[in-house]
């Protein structure tokens, strides 16, 4: 599936994962990942579609106590003004001591609601860096890609020991944990490799 989970077993049980979680109502998918983030189970859970997208981020921007980082398409409303992840994110906004810091893949979406709010964040905190948001360019473009044999997935880490990670971007299908910390260390190193390669997005353009 990719070079940085290559060795592990996440690549051997990720179908059978999804065949156990996505088929399953999405109340009921809540619950199971509302037990699993309490726990701190280490378990490896699958997620795909808008609506159990947006489940899973509100469940995790809830329980993240100091920082994310992310990389994704372009912050799209379709997505993030989804209730239930509007409102974590808003509620996330509100916490001036976490941090939020957002690469996208294209800036088309930098008028839309999702990402000024961002900027109002910004705004309200003095510009003082704990929100920051890039646009990749193509060499980031090409660190994400060697390491996910071709495909630019996204992906976002939270702490130091959840993350999601999309392999089919279009359709919202990814795999995570709420408590792997050798992933989200190279899911960090990556991120940290592809911000060298990004531009701070000027609001104002």
């Amino acid at each position: 599936m990719c070079k940085y989970f290559e060795n592990s077993e996440i690549c051997c049980r990720f179908v059978v994962l999804k065949l156990k979680t996505m088929c399953k109502p999405l109340s009921e998918y809540k619950s199971y990942l509302e037990n699993l983030v309490r726990e701190k189970s280490s378990v490896t859970f699958s997620n795909g579609g808008i609506e159990y997208a947006a489940v899973l981020m509100s469940i995790l921007l809830k329980y993240t106590k100091h920082s994310v980082c992310m990389f994704c398409d372009g912050f799209k409303p379709e997505l993030i003004k989804n209730e239930v992840y509007w409102k974590a994110l808003n509620e996330y906004l509100k916490d001036k001591s976490k941090k939020l810091i957002v690469i996208v893949n294209t800036d088309a979406y930098i008028k839309e609601e999702p990402l000024q709010a961002l900027y109002n964040a910004q705004q309200a905190r003095g510009f003082d860096k704990s929100i920051m948001v890039y646009k990749i360019n193509e060499e980031g473009r090409e660190i994400i890609k060697q390491q996910f044999n071709g495909s630019l997935n996204h992906f976002a880490i939270f702490d130091d020991d959840m993350y999601r990670l999309e392999y089919a971007p279009t359709d919202y299908k990814a795999f995570g944990s709420f408590n792997n910390t050798s992933h989200v260390k190279l899911l960090r190193s990556l991120f940290d490799s592809v911000i060298e390669h990004s531009t701070s997005i000027a609001w104002n353009s």
